[in-house]
Formats: C-alpha cells, sequence, structure tokens
C-alpha cells in the first residue's frame, strides 16, 4: 500500500527530505506543550500521548504501519495501572487508557480520526484520478447497516433523553463502520490480515503474562475469595483464544509429514496454547464465555468433522484438563478453589441466578427485557423502535439495586441508556425491523467466509478465514458497549470482504458445510 505522501495534493510539499523530520517533532512539540501538564501527572496519559504520536508519525511513513500499531495497541489499552487493589478500587476504568480524553475528547475517537482521515484523502484522490470510486465487492453487504444507523437518527431527534446519549448511541454502529472502512483499505492483501493477528496474539498473550505475574505478586482486586486481575471485555477475547488453538491444531496437523520435527513443535505449542486458554476460560468464571467457547468448538469441528482425530480431541481435552489442575491445586489458595467450584457447580443455573439475582447474570437481563418491551408497547414502536438515545423506563418492574449494573443517578431515577443485552437495545432504538437487518447484514458477511472457506486451499488463509469467522459469531452478539469489541468486529468484517473481493470463483449458493472435509 502507498504511504500517505504518494496523495497527488501532497507531493509538493512531501517531495522536501525535511517534510517528515520536521512534521512529526513539531506535532510531538505541540501535543507536550498542550498536555504537559496532564503528562506529569499520569502514566496513562503519557502512554496515550506516545501512542497517537506515534501513529501519527507512521501514519506519514506508511499508514500500514500506523494501523498494525493500533490493533496492538487494541489489544493492551485497557489497563495499565491496575496494579494494586487501592488503584482497582479508587480509579478502576476512571485509570484506564479507554478514560483518557485529549482536548475534551476520548482518546480512542481522536485516534480513530487520526486514522479515518488518510485514508479518506487517499480514496477520494483514487477518485478524482480515476473517476469514480471504488468500491469492495462485500461492501453492499454492510449497506443494509449503514441504513439503519442513518435511519436511527430521525426518531431519536424526537425521542433522545439527552444530546450526549444520543452521540453515545450513534458511536455504537459507527466505530464498526468506521473501522470497517479503515482495514478494508488499508489491509488490501490476505497476508496483510494474517500479520494482525499474529501481532494481537502475541500482544494477547504478554497481557496474560502481566496478569498471571499480578496475580502471583498480589495485584488487583480482592473481594473475599475472589481476586481479580482483569477488567474490561478480555472474557470474549480468550473464548476467541481457545478456538482459534483448537483451529490451529487441525489445520496445521497435516504438514507434519513435511516437516516433521518443525511440525511436531508447532504441534506441542499449540498443545500448550490450548492448555493454556482451557485455564484461562475456567478462571474467568464467566457464563458468556463458556457458551461462546462451546459453538466456536461446535463449529470447528463441524467444518472439520470427517478429518478430526478424536486422538487430537482427547489430547486438546487432556492437555487443559491437567493444565487445569495443575493451576487448581498449585496457584490457587484454599479461598479461590473454593470459589472456583461454586462457580462450576452453578455456571448455568439460569433460574437460581433469576431468583437470587446474582452477578449481574439472567435475572438482569430478564427485568431489561420486560421493561424494554413494556416501553416499546407503550409507545407503539416495537417494529420501528425510539432512535438513538432514546431511554427506556422501570414501567413493567422495578429494578433491584445492583451498584455494577448501572450508575447510581440511573438506578434513583429508574432511567436507562443501555441493556446488557446489543440484540435488546438495538430493538428499543430501531425496532424488530432494525435490529433484524443489522443481524443479517453481519450475518451474511459470516456465511460469506464460510463458502470461501470451503474452497481455500492454503493452510494459513483457511486459518485467518476461520479467525474472521470466530471474531464475527463472537463480537457480534456480545455487549458492544467495549469499545474494543466495535473496532475487532469492523476489522473481521473487512476481512471478509478483502477475501471476497480476492476471490477468483466467488459463489452465489452453497455453504460447504456438508463436504467440507474435502477441504484441503
Amino acid at each position: 500500500m502507498a504511504p500517505l505522501t504518494r496523495i497527488p495534493q501532497l507531493r509538493t510539499l512531501t517531495g522536501n527530505w525535511y517534510f517528515l523530520p520536521v512534521s512529526v517533532t513539531l506535532l510531538s512539540i505541540l501535543f507536550l506543550l498542550s498536555t504537559g501538564d496532564k503528562l506529569a501527572e499520569s502514566p496513562i496519559f503519557a502512554v496515550s500521548i506516545a501512542v497517537t504520536i506515534a501513529a501519527v508519525a507512521l501514519m506519514l511513513i506508511d499508514l500500514r504501519l500506523a494501523v498494525l500499531l493500533f490493533v496492538a495497541f487494541l489489544l493492551a489499552y485497557e489497563e495499565f495501572n491496575l496494579t494494586s487493589e487501592q488503584a482497582f478500587v479508587e480509579e478502576n476504568i476512571k485509570g484506564t487508557v479507554m478514560a483518557v480524553k485529549i482536548f475534551g475528547f476520548a482518546l480512542m475517537d481522536v485516534i480513530s480520526l487520526v486514522l479515518l482521515l488518510p485514508v479518506l484523502l487517499r480514496e477520494w484522490s483514487r477518485a478524482v484520478e480515476t473517476g469514480r470510486w471504488r468500491w469492495l465487492r462485500a461492501d453492499w453487504l454492510l449497506l443494509p447497516l449503514a441504513i439503519v444507523w442513518l435511519y436511527g437518527m430521525i426518531p431519536g431527534a424526537m425521542n433522545m433523553h439527552s444530546r450526549g446519549d444520543f452521540t453515545w448511541d450513534l458511536r455504537m454502529l459507527l466505530h464498526v463502520l468506521v473501522f470497517y472502512f479503515i482495514f478494508s483499505r488499508t489491509f488490501t492483501t490476505r497476508r496483510d490480515y494474517l500479520y494482525a493477528l499474529i501481532v494481537a496474539g502475541a500482544v494477547f498473550l504478554a497481557k496474560h503474562a502481566v496478569f498471571f505475574f499480578r496475580y502471583l505478586t498480589g495485584g488487583g482486586l480482592h473481594t473475599g475469595s475472589y481476586h481479580r486481575v482483569l477488567l474490561g471485555s478480555d472474557l470474549p477475547l480468550t473464548a476467541l483464544a481457545l478456538a482459534l488453538t483448537v483451529a490451529a491444531l487441525l489445520l496445521f496437523r497435516r504438514s507434519r509429514h513435511e516437516h516433521r520435527h518443525g511440525s511436531q513443535m508447532q504441534h506441542w505449542a499449540l498443545l500448550a496454547l490450548a492448555a493454556y486458554f482451557s485455564v484461562m476460560l475456567i478462571a474467568g468464571l464467566g457464563k458468556l464465555s463458556y457458551l461462546q467457547a462451546a459453538y466456536s468448538l461446535i463449529m470447528i469441528f463441524l467444518l472439520h468433522l470427517r478429518e478430526i482425530h478424536y486422538r487430537t480431541v482427547a489430547a486438546v481435552i487432556a492437555f487443559g484438563f491437567v493444565a487445569s489442575l495443575v493451576v487448581f491445586f498449585t496457584v490457587l489458595p484454599a479461598e479461590g478453589r473454593d470459589t472456583i467450584l461454586y462457580a462450576l457447580s452453578s455456571a448455568f443455573n439460569w433460574w437460581d441466578a433469576l431468583k437470587l439475582y446474582g452477578d449481574l447474570s439472567f435475572g438482569t437481563r430478564f427485568l431489561e427485557i420486560v421493561n424494554v418491551w413494556a416501553v416499546l408497547m407503550r409507545d407503539n414502536a416495537v417494529l420501528w423502535g425510539l432512535g438513538w438515545g432514546a431511554a427506556w423506563r422501570e414501567i413493567a418492574i422495578s429494578m433491584p439495586w445492583d451498584g455494577g449494573a448501572f450508575g447510581a443517578e440511573e438506578q434513583f431515577e429508574g432511567v436507562h441508556i443501555q441493556t446488557h443485552i446489543d440484540a435488546l437495545t438495538f430493538m428499543l432504538k430501531v425496532g424488530v425491523a432494525g435490529m433484524l437487518v443489522i443481524y443479517a447484514s453481519i450475518l451474511r458477511f459470516w456465511i460469506t467466509a464460510l463458502r470461501m472457506y470451503h474452497r481455500q486451499h492454503s493452510t494459513w488463509e483457511k486459518w485467518v478465514l476461520m479467525a474472521l469467522m470466530l471474531m464475527i459469531i463472537i463480537f457480534a452478539p456480545n455487549y458492544l458497549y467495549f469499545i474494543r469489541l466495535k473496532y475487532l468486529l469492523g476489522f473481521a468484517l473487512a476481512g471478509v470482504a478483502v477475501f471476497a473481493g480476492t476471490d477468483d470463483a466467488y459463489p452465489t449458493t452453497h455453504t460447504g458445510l456438508p463436504d467440507s472435509h474435502n477441504a484441503q
């Protein structure tokens, strides 16, 4: 991909040898002068500024490198100062990069704009030169989602709870759309997505090593027998990592005969990764993560049903089980073991969760469904919704007080903007029709990827497509309140679009599931 400096309108200026160092230096000085007091107060702010400056500098050199840096940042930006119980309790999310603001704007929005502008400039320049705007083959799959996003503004202008709530809701799908555009126009080859996934996986593993060290040294938050060292949306990512390691075991197994020693090392390394993420999955104590891991593994096994060796499956299960037992009996204290046993024994006992209203589980979500449906019925808005920024109220049943579910002011007033189920939030904002369009649009990307997966002959391309499909089915129904999940969903959709655009025999029917065992 050509760097930003090849845009014709900028060639005269950027042709000078001193343009790049002078530009980066001036930008750095401007940032440091305008934020010097905050740099001294907070290391988190210093890290944020460093990442922003690096993104701008790399953008001027090669936009692909800047976006790769952002992919790495996405997997690490939430936890920086949660090294002690005091920081976890007193600062919590306020002490993370996610809460940093630059000139009154969220850091993630600033970086999004920094990456979006050069992509728009380059696409505009290309359109001027060729006389037409460039469209990817799969762009039309995203058009229904974009139309729903625009539609939600109309009723939202009349029903918004506040202007801030309106813009907050707009950002939910806007981030997906923006990063679909950035990634699909920056990472233009299949190998780009392989590199991006490798970078993301390396950062994710390194971050988990920090978590493990933090746990062993007593950092994080202690609440009775529960010792928490993670904050944010890592649980679905852990489920994704587990599914990908198992997929890699299946996809790379056949190369063992060609390079026996190297492939055996790879085989054992992947088994170790599967065991590690099995431990992380259990330690996360998340019902949703268990469910996501289960249906992801089912999808993998269905695609490779006739080529799976039972000894491979047994090896994965055995490694995960043994590793979990070792951690359980050697690392965890007695209180931690009791917590794990309790969580596993009641992991899917959702009826008790409803009765006891415990741990933001099924009870919260069930009562949200009751109230949102009552609001939509009262306003005759079941089909079309109330628009972005609209609120729901506890008109059917009062929500029990829960400090972790909503803000104190929300609970006192009984007025809420979001729910803990994305589908329910979309139903409130754009109605049943809009909700179905959103998920149908995303599902089309998944089906497109599934069709292409059946025909791939390259092992690494099959692995990348598998990763993109898993990201879609894990992140799309997840709680997109987490900023990182919006961006990664956009990344996954963009990857499918690039694969489709470089596919010579793009089919219109047949997913390939019945005869997927023939895939090489």
